[in-house]
């Protein structure tokens, strides 16, 4: 009888990416709220974050479909994607009149090759 062992691995390192990069994006947006949670589907290509804005009852619910990662002729990193939702529409129409080239620039020093390597 063979021995099955069914791991699904990358669901591991889904779940490890984004325990990290929930950290960070803690960090990174402590003043505008706090984020209660971060999934990321390295498969699917999507980051999905809810944020508990300051001064808010009820939390705003982020999905990023088709995300990549890029650098420009500075050295800038940027997260790229081909779409933003929000759980309110009007941040969701905000968010696409503001960001028309559809990327959003990383901290500076996102260490951009280890991150391409790995998302």
């Amino acid at each position: 009888m063979p021995f099955s062992l069914n791991l699904d691995l990358a669901g591991a390192k889904d779940k490890s990416l984004s325990k990290l990069l929930l950290s960070s994006a803690r960090q990174f947006l402590r003043e505008y709220g706090e984020v209660r949670d971060l999934a990321l589907d390295t498969k699917a290509r999507s980051i999905r974050v809810e944020v508990l804005p300051v001064g808010e009852s009820e939390p705003i619910k982020v999905a990023v479909e088709g995300y990549g990662l890029t650098t420009d002729s500075t050295g800038r990193g940027w997260l790229t994607f081909t779409s933003l939702s929000t759980s309110r529409e009007w941040l969701t129409l905000l968010a696409a009149k503001v960001l028309p080239d559809k990327r959003l620039p990383l901290p500076p020093g996102a260490p951009m090759g280890i991150l391409q390597s790995i998302l």
